[in-house]
C-alpha cells in the first residue's frame, strides 16, 4: 500500500509528528541548533509513498517518494518547521529508459507551472533563460531540452521556482555507470522547499539575520549590483538574459492594506476605494462612485444608507485606503 504524507511549512515539528504518528516520524531533536524530523516512507519494505504539499491554490503531490525531512530551528520554533526536503525518483522502478525520465521530468515541470509555480532566479545571480542556461547552476524551467541535451546534463543538475513566498529547488542526480542512451538509467531526485524568511537570511551573515529587514534594501542593491556583472560577462558569451523577469516581492516587507468596513471610524484622512468578493464585485470596479474622501475619525459610510435594501447591501462593502488627501 503506498503511503500518503501531507506537508507544510509553518508547522510545528511537534504537531507534524502528532499528525503523522509518532511510530513513522523519527525525530532528531538537538538542543542547541536545529530539530529534524525525518520520515522514511520505504521502511519496512514499503512501496514509495506520496508527499503533498499544502500551499493554497499552489498545492501539488509528488510520487515515488522516498524520504522526506523537514528542519526546525530551535531559536525560531514559532516559525515551525521552515526547510522540507523531499527525496524522490521519477518512477518507482529503480530503472527507467532515459527519454522517459526526460519526459517524466518535464511533465512534472509542467505541473508545478500550471499550479502557478514560476521560474526564480538567485537575486545576485544572471537571469540566463533558455537554452543558454543548461550549463548554469540554475536551468530555466520553461526551456524543455531535447534528448541530447537531456545526456549532456551534470550530474546535480538544478531548477529552481517559487510560488506565494515558498522557495524550491529541484535537482537531479543519476548513476554515472548507466549513461548509454540506448540503456535505462537510475535516477534520484531531490526537492527542497523553504520558506521566505529562510530564503531572505541566507543573503546575511549570522549576526545579521535577526535584523534582515532594516539591511536588507543596501543588501539587494549590492545583489543586483553583481548581477548587473554577470548578465554584462553572459551576454558577451552569447548568453540569452531575461529582462522581462523581476524578482518576487518579499512579502514581509509588504505593508499590509488598510481596510475598513461600513459604520468602522476611520483610521486614516485618505482617498479609499470601495469593493465588493460577491457578484457585484466587476459592476462596482467600473463605478466611478467607488472613490469617496474620509477623514480620520469619520465613521464610514456606505451607498444610500437609510433607504429600504441598502443597509444589508453595505455589509458587503470593503474601504481600502488608496492615496492621501489632496
Amino acid at each position: 500500500m503506498v503511503q500518503k504524507i501531507s506537508i507544510r511549512l509553518g508547522e510545528s515539528g511537534d504537531s507534524f509528528t502528532q499528525r503523522i504518528g509518532q511510530k513513522k516520524v523519527r525525530p532528531d531533536r538537538q538542543p542547541a541548533g536545529l530539530n529534524f524530523y525525518d520520515v522514511d516512507l520505504t521502511a519496512h519494505g514499503a512501496e514509495a509513498g506520496e508527499v503533498t504539499f499544502e500551499h493554497g491554490m499552489h498545492t501539488f503531490r509528488v510520487g515515488a517518494v522516498l524520504i522526506i525531512m523537514g528542519t526546525e530551528d530551535v531559536e525560531r520554533m514559532n516559525a515551525g518547521i521552515y526547510h522540507w526536503d523531499i527525496s524522490f525518483g521519477l518512477t518507482a522502478p529503480e530503472l527507467i529508459p532515459h527519454d522517459e525520465a526526460r519526459q517524466k521530468f518535464i511533465a512534472l515541470l509542467k505541473m508545478l507551472q500550471e499550479k502557478g509555480w514560476r521560474q526564480f532566479y538567485y537575486r545576485d545571480a544572471a537571469r540566463i533563460m533558455g537554452r543558454s542556461s543548461l550549463h548554469n547552476i540554475n536551468i530555466d524551467v520553461r526551456y524543455i531540452p531535447t534528448f541530447e541535451e537531456w545526456m549532456a546534463l551534470e550530474d546535480g543538475a538544478g531548477w529552481n521556482l517559487e510560488a506565494d513566498g515558498v522557495y524550491m529547488r529541484i535537482v537531479m542526480y543519476r548513476d554515472d555507470n548507466r549513461l548509454n542512451p540506448l540503456q535505462p538509467g537510475a535516477y534520484f531526485m531531490t526537492m527542497e522547499l523553504h520558506s521566505e524568511e529562510d530564503e531572505v537570511r541566507s543573503h546575511f551573515l549570522e549576526e545579521e539575520r535577526d535584523n534582515w529587514k532594516a539591511l536588507w534594501s543596501e543588501r539587494i542593491k549590492e545583489a543586483h549590483e553583481s548581477r548587473t556583472k554577470e548578465e554584462a560577462e553572459a551576454r558577451a558569451k552569447g548568453y540569452q538574459i531575461d529582462t522581462n523577469y523581476q524578482d518576487p516581492p518579499i512579502k514581509a516587507l509588504i505593508k499590509p492594506e488598510l481596510k475598513v468596513k461600513v459604520g468602522d471610524i476611520c483610521p486614516k484622512d485618505g482617498i479609499w476605494e470601495a469593493s465588493r468578493i460577491d457578484s457585484m464585485a466587476e459592476t462596482l470596479a467600473t463605478y466611478h462612485g467607488r472613490w469617496r474622501q474620509f477623514t480620520q475619525w469619520q465613521t464610514v459610510t456606505g451607498f444610500g444608507q437609510g433607504l429600504p435594501g441598502f443597509d444589508e447591501d453595505n455589509k458587503l462593502l470593503t474601504w481600502t485606503w488608496r492615496k492621501p488627501l489632496p
